[in-house]
């Protein structure tokens, strides 16, 4: 049985995000599925959406993977906020929006040559879906959209 490569997120010399696989570095996510065609398999979900994400969007969101977790999390921030201070501009509090409907918040997933998963904005808090179409060279670059309550 083969080896699973070794898969590093990290940064070129000038700064943008690469995912460098057994050495070799992929600066966007074509590249990254040519060198490492097995991240499109429903097992490799977690592994994938964590590079697809770091190449858009480096370091702003985190992937959503243990969905118990999160929800504490998110509802310990909640409740650490104070509902009536005053609205400010510029700034984001999670009792500004009504909370989401955990039980739809799933770890990644792959089907049907569709990437799907959950990420949290690690600054603001807030929640977006995400998706990327896997078979589709044109279409490998997850899009971002927000999960409001």
């Amino acid at each position: 049985m083969a080896q699973a490569p070794q898969i590093l997120l990290s940064f070129d010399d000038e700064g943008a995000p690469v995912v460098i696989v057994d050495g070799i570095e992929a600066e966007d996510p074509k590249a990254l599925l040519e060198l490492v065609p097995g991240l499109k398999d429903a097992a490799s979900a977690n592994q994938c959406a964590k590079a697809l994400n770091h190449l858009a969007h480096e370091q702003t969101y985190a992937i959503i993977e243990d969905t118990a977790a999160f929800a504490d999390w998110y509802k310990q921030r909640l409740a650490s906020e104070d509902p009536d201070a005053d609205w400010v501009e510029g700034t984001f509090q999670l009792s500004n929006y009504a909370a989401p409907d955990f039980s739809a918040i799933k770890p990644p997933e792959i089907k049907e040559g569709n990437l799907t998963f959950f990420v949290v904005n690690r600054q603001l808090g807030a929640i977006y879906f995400a998706t990327a179409n896997l078979d589709d060279r044109e279409a490998l670059t997850p899009v971002y959209e927000p999960l409001l309550g």
